[in-house]
């Protein structure tokens, strides 16, 4: 009994003495619960050697905590006890310049709390940053067992992860979910994968490819291999005296009503079929594949196809498994492009990649199932199964991909929040995110979304994986978007609306494509290599005016691989298409042309010709022009200056009965959109549409947006005259202007050759700008062609004077108007007022014509402490700008309108007012 006594005392002590402790402690074992969170480092966050890490968080029940910082090696690198004060904690260390790179851990503890945990990365990289846990490096593992792979994931949004065997062959392809910095992948071991070192590589955008040694695989016992890539093979071995060898393909499952096995000399022994498939690679990259096999149709009424059958997959031997659709893989129609020739899904016993050559033909790594593309873009190579095994096929119905999410940034942060649309700012950048293996086909005209339409993200292997063009809102934008993908029927289109304060709505234009029936196509040889293709719209395209909605376009499209296209329309089809204020659209494979009907009077051209207007017929003519011409504008490319393409001339022209022909070159001062296909490295940042002009020997700027449409990148150009057009790119910066605010904008606007320095060296960013020097701005970023004064329009304007034929354009549009009828003081400083009054006129010349009422204007301007100095002539201008985000005041609550401004100043509105008039991306 006393032993017993003294036991329970002791433990009445220790409870005692615990319960001190925790009140000195300032830990509440009763009523307040014990907590930390976390603020800092976030999960997995990226510093530098040398960088200053601060460890924050909130703290409850706690009076202090305790911190310990171990590196990659588990070596302790530093050590605190912060207090804990008004409940939240904060510490800063900073790493040694030479800390070891790799996986940190931050362990957070205290009396009475289990200890935390945090990884951070030290890497001399803050860009996209990958890593293996070393879990998996050292184990060893046997055939058909599980192997789980972890790992770090920093600053990237998707990567691809590849496991390889000891021979080279594939075993596993993903692309893992990221969560908090951290990824989780697993897979089976296929039962034949050789013995020994497996690899693994990892592939993302902003980083270099990774590999590395991963786990080791011992298969004795299990069998052995065959080829680089085999794991040997799995299926019947066949009889050894059967002529026909051993089986080489099994198709079974509950979709087929028999279980059928093939030898290789089987597959042979029945009917061949030759194809050369149009692919493109998850890179992407667009290829040709030769291959030479059995049409999976021919195999597949051998097992006898149910019709209740609705998924089949391909399994190789190396373990690699592809899912499909029986309706994606056999009942949608599949193209060879160009062209668009129908065919068929085919299991190859030959093929040759990157080829269209059959004398390449080779038995490496077949039986490989091949099959064509639903459109030009369809990424299917990733999907062509090599050392194919087994095909099953099951009665399973198909899950759905969800629907993607959307997550945008801002251009003060470009810390990614979720979004579902609403009010943003201008410039904002919206991300579309889907699960992994899906593809996010997205419009922003209103229309559908569809297999034809951009592809958000498709880089799905190589360098490139996790890099995406954001979709930009410079204006009111919708975005409508699905998911497409292998094995899963396309998710539900959603639509994300997003409104922009002061934007100008701009409603998409409608798309009509001709009815291939309508249209007569002829192939030509024009002499030295030289072909053109000639597109005829038929009498039978009424039906697709008719059918068409009010103001759409009339599109045809051209396959061709010709140097020139011309597209030829009778006039009485022209007239019928004008009374629905059509546009007449041309898609080549060099370039494509919208030309607006409302800008061709055919009776008036008809009298100019002395015919009849039914004689007439209008030509749409894209021509990328011989290496002669291509060599003659090469040598005016200045030093620094790159020519992205080849030069293409657009035209339209009227043929009357007689061969007589009137070239059309200017349109009523209307801007017609044409647009030139470009390479996929091209920097929107220092790249624009140029105009080759004859007279002077030179190139002219003109506006340019570029955009993405069916994964390819377009300059869309807009010009108010047809001629000569390629792409210019460089990268100009001034040695005044490093520590600049507006140095990006200065840069950007220098490299498309629109603004230009006091030097080849030197800017200026602090000087003023004169009238003169702003007019000549305007005139430039519009792609006004100079112009000759009117005798007597501006005395104080030299005729020779540098700037005279800017001045001249300007005036003409009414964007100036003078101090008056004959007075325009170029050389006079430009005030902040003035020049908003420039470019509201710019903008209404560049079709962006919006007023305010009074009251608005009072509204927009009555948190500016100076808006009484504004002048009377000037305060809807302002107001206006203000609205749109084209003009910023001087600090929060002022505008400053008489100050001067200097040519920083002029860089940031410029680009803010061609972004506005959506005539820069």
């Amino acid at each position: 009994m006393n032993l017993l006594k003294f036991k329970n005392n002791k433990i009445l002590y220790i409870i005692l003495i615990l319960v001190t402790l925790f009140s000195m402690t300032g830990i509440n074992y009763a009523d307040t619960a014990i907590n930390v969170i976390l603020s800092n480092p976030t999960v997995n966050q990226v510093y530098k050697p040398g960088d200053t890490i601060e460890i924050s968080g909130e703290a409850s029940g706690l009076s202090e905590v305790a911190l310990k910082v171990k590196n990659t090696k588990n070596e302790l690198v530093f050590a605190a006890q912060p207090k804990v004060k008004s409940g939240s904690f904060s510490e800063k260390f900073t790493l040694d310049s030479n800390a070891d790179e790799g996986k940190y851990t931050l362990i957070v503890g205290s009396i009475g709390l289990y200890d935390s945990k945090r990884n951070f990365i030290v890497s001399s990289s803050t860009e996209a940053y990958l890593s293996i846990d070393d879990n998996v490096a050292s184990k060893e593992y046997k055939p058909g067992e599980e192997v789980e792979i972890t790992g770090i994931a920093a600053n990237v949004d998707s990567f691809t992860l590849c496991v390889r065997n000891s021979e080279g062959g594939r075993i596993f392809v993903d692309q893992p979910s990221i969560e908090n910095g951290a990824f989780t992948t697993k897979f089976s071991l296929p039962d034949n994968t050789v013995s020994g070192q497996c690899k693994i590589n990892l592939n993302a955008y902003g980083m270099t490819s990774i590999t590395k040694d991963i786990f080791k695989v011992d298969s004795s016992g299990s069998g052995d291999s065959g080829n680089p890539g085999d794991s040997g093979d799995s299926g019947n071995p066949g009889n050894p005296d059967d002529p026909t060898g051993p089986t080489v393909l099994t198709i079974k499952g509950n979709g087929v009503k028999n279980e059928v096995s093939f030898s290789l000399s089987q597959l042979e022994a029945m009917s061949q079929e030759k194809t050369v498939f149009s692919v493109t690679s998850d890179l992407p990259e667009d290829l040709k594949v030769a291959a030479k096999g059995v049409l999976l149709t021919d195999l597949l009424d051998k097992a006898g196809l149910k019709s209740q059958a609705k998924m089949i997959s391909f399994k190789a031997t190396d373990g690699y498994t592809a899912d499909f659709t029986v309706d994606e893989l056999l009942n949608q129609s599949r193209y060879v492009f160009p062209g668009k020739e129908r065919v068929g899904a085919l299991v190859a016993l030959e093929r040759a990649e990157r080829t269209s050559n059959f004398n390449n033909l080779s038995t490496d790594e077949t039986p490989v199932l091949c099959f064509g593309q639903r459109a030009e873009t369809d990424q299917t190579l990733f999907s062509f199964v090599k050392y194919l095994k087994t095909i099953t096929v099951t009665t399973d119905s198909p899950k759905q991909w969800d629907e993607p999410t959307a997550k945008i940034t801002t251009k003060d942060s470009e810390t990614k929040v979720e979004t579902k649309g609403g009010q943003v700012e201008s410039q904002s950048k919206v991300y579309l995110e889907c699960d992994s293996g899906g593809k996010i086909y997205y419009t922003t005209d209103g229309s559908t979304p569809d297999l034809n339409s951009t592809i958000f993200n498709p880089h799905g292997c190589g360098a490139d994986v996790g890099k995406y063009d954001p979709i930009v809102t410079n204006n009111n934008t919708t975005v409508k978007a699905m998911v497409v993908g292998r094995g899963k029927t396309n998710s539900d289109v959603i639509t994300y609306e997003f409104t922009v304060p002061g934007s100008t709505d701009k409603t998409p234009i409608p798309e009509k494509k001709v009815d291939e029936s309508n249209i007569k196509r002829e192939s030509s040889n024009l002499g030295n290599g030289r072909s053109e293709e000639k597109i005829t719209l038929l009498t039978g395209v009424v039906n697709d005016i008719t059918n068409a909605k009010k103001g759409s376009r009339l599109a045809i499209a051209s396959d061709s691989s010709a140097d020139k296209v011309r597209l030829e329309i009778s006039s009485s089809n022209i007239k019928k298409a004008k009374e629905k204020e059509l546009f007449i659209g041309l898609d080549s494979q060099n370039g494509g042309y919208t030309l607006p009907l409302s800008t061709i009077d055919i009776d008036k051209i008809a009298a100019e010709l002395g015919v009849k207007s039914d004689d007439l017929k209008l030509n749409i003519v894209i021509s990328k022009e011989d290496a002669e011409v291509k060599n003659k504008l090469a040598a005016k490319v200045k030093n620094g200056q790159q020519m992205l393409t080849d030069p293409i001339e657009f035209s339209v022209e009227i043929w009357d009965s007689q061969s007589k022909k009137k070239e059309l070159s200017y349109f009523n001062g209307n801007y017609v959109e044409r647009y030139i296909l470009l390479s996929s490295d091209v920097n929107i940042n220092r790249a624009i549409g140029v105009r080759w002009n004859e007279e002077k020997g030179s190139f002219t700027p003109v506006p340019t947006r570029f955009e993405t449409k069916n994964n390819k990148k377009h300059a869309v150009i807009l010009s108010r005259s047809n001629s000569l057009y390629t792409v210019l790119q460089s990268d100009k910066s001034f040695e005044d202007i490093k520590n600049n605010w507006a140095k990006e904008d200065i840069e950007l606007l220098a490299s498309k050759m629109l603004i230009t320095g006091k030097s080849d060296t030197s800017y200026a960013p602090k000087s003023n700008v004169t009238r003169a020097e702003f007019a000549a701005l305007l005139a430039r970023a519009l792609g006004l062609e100079e112009v000759t004064l009117k005798e007597g329009q501006y005395k104080d304007v030299a005729v020779d004077a540098w700037y005279a034929g800017s001045v001249a354009a300007a005036a003409k549009e009414n964007i100036i108007t003078g101090y008056s009828k004959d007075e325009f003081k170029p050389n006079k400083n430009i005030t902040r007022e003035e020049m908003t009054v420039m470019i509201a006129r710019a903008a209404v010349v560049a079709g962006q014509s919006t007023t305010l009422s009074e009251s608005e204007q009072a509204k927009i301007l009555k948190d500016l402490k100076d808006n009484t100095n504004i002048s009377s002539w000037a305060k809807e201008d302002v107001a206006l700008a203000i609205n749109a985000g084209i003009i910023k005041g001087m600090a929060a609550d002022s505008f400053s309108p008489k100050s001067y401004a200097d040519r920083a100043q002029s860089a940031a509105i410029l680009k803010r007012f061609l972004i506005y008039i959506d005539f820069m991306s």
